[in-house]
């Protein structure tokens, strides 16, 4: 298994090298956020599976740095939710002002702005350019961020399956990497894992 020290070269590896795609997903994802805001509403199925591709997105820029874990990981992660979406029905979903979306609000800001890996980068590059998209953490912290605003598009099983995925990664980003910063995805992922058992489906 890599050494700390050769994943998180890795991982600066790719939040470096790749920026502009960095960048072309914080502009999808605001304007994504931007209509939620302003109360629009989107087919739930499009929402799921342009999720799906962002996680698949992870694991392509880990195939091109190396990284057959974390390719290996995001490659089935993709295809997980790919087929939970499959049974999506293709309704109207939007976002709810409650205490679950706000808490959302604040993971998917979370991951935009993500403050690590950019090498010697002011901090306003990261409003545009933080490895959204590129390494797992900040990628998994706006999609739990996302499900939490769109309330896990009434799936027990989308919202338990990316709750356990981010914890593992959060866990991982800890303990293994030191990357305290990860404590924040920990905790969205509780928020997740606890609102998936909660969670009644309105009739």
């Amino acid at each position: 298994m890599p050494t700390p020290e050769e994943i998180l070269n890795g991982l600066s590896l790719a939040a470096n090298k790749f920026t502009t795609l960095s960048i072309a997903w914080h502009v999808i994802l605001l304007a994504f956020l931007i209509l939620l805001f302003s109360g629009r509403k989107f087919n739930q199925k499009i929402v799921a599976a342009g999720m799906a591709i962002l996680l698949l997105s992870v694991g392509i820029i880990a195939v091109l740095v190396s990284n057959p874990f974390n390719a290996i990981m995001f490659a089935l992660a993709a295809l997980v939710f790919g087929i939970i979406y499959l049974k999506f029905k293709p309704v109207q979903t939007g976002m709810k002002w409650d205490l679950v979306s706000v808490a959302g609000l604040v993971m998917v800001l979370f991951g935009f702005v993500y403050p690590h890996f950019l090498d010697g980068a002011p901090f306003y590059k990261y409003l545009y350019a933080s490895p959204l998209g590129l390494i797992p953490c900040p990628t998994l912290s706006a999609f739990i961020g996302f499900t939490l605003m769109l309330h896990g598009f009434s799936s027990k099983k989308w919202m338990l399956v990316a709750a356990l995925f981010g914890l593992f990664y959060g866990i991982f980003g800890v303990l293994r990497l030191k990357v305290y910063l990860d404590i924040g995805l920990i905790v969205g992922s509780v928020i997740l894992l606890v609102y998936s058992f909660i969670y009644k489906k309105s009739l």
